[in-house]
């Protein structure tokens, strides 16, 4: 059986949340529009109120993903990823998706409630376990860090600039000028998200 990226999203502070169905179909969107950059091998279903799951082909897919949903929700929930790499395999239906086992959703669980423990004090919304784990979460502490202390409006500018969209194309669209874009991309890192999402993108040309 091939290593594949387990992942397991919930939402931070679910408890709080006024409308538990209107915060599935914000999460099901944001993944929808990172599935059109990052087809997964089983697209996110949920499995809880405030919990999904979803299945990448590597490591690389699952983290560039990951960061691509954090951005679509900047008008939305906050959330956090547990990633676990190794084997997964389905053992029978569930109630709203497939029931999955293997070594890989146990290391997405431990890395979840590892996110959830440092996001208490940081920025941190999304840890590895398994191999390639340890370069992986140097560089999500980096990524989670800059996303977080991004405004919405820097979100979604950054997810713009990584789908292609121009800086007037952007201002037109929030409503403000292409100074003001290019502004808020250099002084939130949301240029530099974008880029590193160009040299991920670009990495097998």
């Amino acid at each position: 059986m091939s290593s594949v990226a387990a992942v397991i999203l919930d939402v931070v502070g679910s408890r709080n949340l006024d409308d538990r169905m209107a915060a599935q179909r914000t999460i099901a969107e944001a993944f929808a529009q990172a599935d059109g950059l990052i087809a997964p091998v089983r697209p996110a279903w949920p499995t809880f109120a405030d919990e999904f799951q979803v299945i990448y082909r590597t490591l690389d897919d699952a983290c560039a993903a990951t960061g691509l949903v954090r951005l679509a929700l900047a008008d939305g929930v906050d959330v956090r990823f547990g990633i676990g790499v190794g084997e997964s395999r389905e053992v029978g239906p569930g109630a709203t998706g497939p029931v999955l086992d293997g070594d890989a959703w146990w290391r997405a669980r431990n890395a979840i409630d590892e996110a959830e423990k440092r996001g208490a004090r940081s920025g941190t919304r999304t840890w590895v376990v398994g191999e390639g784990g340890v370069q992986a979460n140097v560089s999500l502490l980096l990524r989670d860090h800059l996303i977080s202390a991004m405004r919405p409006r820097e979100m979604r500018i950054a997810l713009k600039l990584i789908g292609g969209s121009t800086q007037q194309e952007i201002a037109d669209s929030e409503g403000i000028t292409q100074a003001a874009v290019s502004q808020a991309a250099k002084r939130s890192g949301a240029a530099v998200v974008a880029q590193s999402y160009e040299l991920w993108l670009n990495r097998e040309a």
